[in-house]
């Protein structure tokens, strides 16, 4: 007799050509589900407990030692056909199962899987460059896990959860979605593709800046490579690149080339969302080269205002309280011109003057006014080192 192969992610799901073989005499395996029977209508169906040649063999098992006896008389087994992916819901149920009574699994989040992910990836690329098809396929495998593992954790998420079959429907809907000249028949031209896709990219994204979407987290030179690119797309002019953020220069012992490298291609990507909002405040859009190099060229002028200091309309240069101040920086009084820091006029050689031109502090015939003493001791006596009877001291 015959027989009929269930598919195990689909036991309800009968192949056309078995359905008129399931009216004769039926033996079921134990690996077929009682209600699966029910769903059939099959409620008069037999347990196999031996292989009956009779009866046509039901079971969802092709390892059945019932079935591979028959495959050795040369039955026909019939089964629907097998589709690419089928293994993939095997693949799902697994992860499930471990989800849910693993020890580890059960305890791990996006988070935590993190650097697995990172050591997949490289993996998977040491693979490519080896030309290894075998370690190829594993590390597709072990990447694939990981997409497996992060869709089951969101699916346990309380307020926004979201499953497998979701993240295959965004795949499907992004590249059907960017792609309707190729699937329709329209055209199989790559230079059209190409441009459907960013068109189609650019619309679905409706960006404020030609950065947004840049993985700042990727390898310093992966990142310095996208951040050109994008650059280079917006038709930014390229001599404002600075020299530093397509050098790299390996030194021992210096800082770390990764690091500094991000930093610098960082810097760059500071200086183009401000100018995109300047841009945006002067209602200009920045399509053309000559609209970059006007932002640009704006920037570096801000820059080079703030650091001259603040200005006033009508007193020029002032300090950070509002202050008047030369172009050193010094205080200015309206009237009398530099002032010290106490508002005393400051004479450019002799230094701080009195108000009749003197320099503060200093009497007429140009002695300290500090030299007299309280008790009216003559200056001279100060300065000549006098005693008080007036003899000279002894020397």
């Amino acid at each position: 007799m015959t027989v009929i192969l269930l598919d195990p992610l689909r036991p309800d799901t009968i192949p056309t050509r078995a359905v008129p073989l399931l009216v004769g005499p039926l033996a079921v395996t134990e690996d077929v589900h009682p209600t699966t029977l029910w769903d059939l209508g099959l409620t008069g169906a037999a347990w196999a407990e031996h292989d009956d040649p009779e009866a046509t063999l039901l079971t969802s098992d092709r390892s059945h030692r019932f079935v591979l006896d028959r495959m050795a008389r040369g039955e026909e087994v019939i089964g629907a056909a097998s589709v690419a992916g089928d293994a993939l819901l095997e693949s799902v149920a697994l992860m499930d199962t471990l989800r849910r009574n693993g020890p580890w699994e059960s305890t791990q989040t996006h988070a935590s899987l993190r650097r697995y992910l990172l050591e997949e990836c490289y993996e998977l690329l040491d693979a490519i460059d080896d030309g290894d098809r075998d370690l190829l396929r594993e590390e597709l495998g072990d990447l694939l896990l990981q997409v497996l593992f992060h869709a089951r954790i969101a699916a346990d998420d309380a307020d926004s959860p979201f499953d497998i079959d979701d993240v295959a429907r965004s795949f499907t809907d992004k590249v059907r979605g960017r792609t309707p000249g190729i699937l329709s028949g329209a055209h199989a031209d790559l230079e059209t593709q190409i441009r459907e896709w960013e068109e189609r990219k650019a619309a679905e994204k409706a960006r404020g800046s030609v950065l947004d979407g840049v993985a700042t987290t990727a390898p310093a030179l992966a990142l310095t490579q996208k951040v050109l690119e994008r650059l280079a797309a917006a038709d930014f002019p390229s001599e404002r690149v600075p020299h530093d953020v397509t050098t790299v220069r390996v030194q021992p012992g210096g800082d770390s080339v990764e690091e500094v490298a991000r930093q610098r291609v960082r810097q760059l990507m500071s200086q183009v969302r401000a100018a995109e909002h300047r841009a945006e405040a002067a209602g200009l859009a920045l399509q053309t080269r000559a609209a970059w190099l006007s932002m640009l060229d704006r920037g570096e002028q801000d820059a080079v205002d703030a650091e001259a200091g603040p200005v006033d309309a009508e007193q020029g240069p002032v300090d950070a309280e509002g202050r008047p101040v030369d172009a050193e920086g010094r205080p200015v009084d309206a009237e009398q011109g530099p002032v010290d820091a106490e508002g005393r006029p400051v004479d450019a050689e002799q230094g701080p003057v009195d108000g009749g031109g003197d320099p503060a502090g200093v009497e007429p015939n140009g002695l300290p006014h500090s030299c007299h003493e309280e008790r009216g001791s003559s200056p001279r006596d100060e300065v000549t080192g006098g005693t008080e009877d007036g003899t000279a001291p002894s020397r």
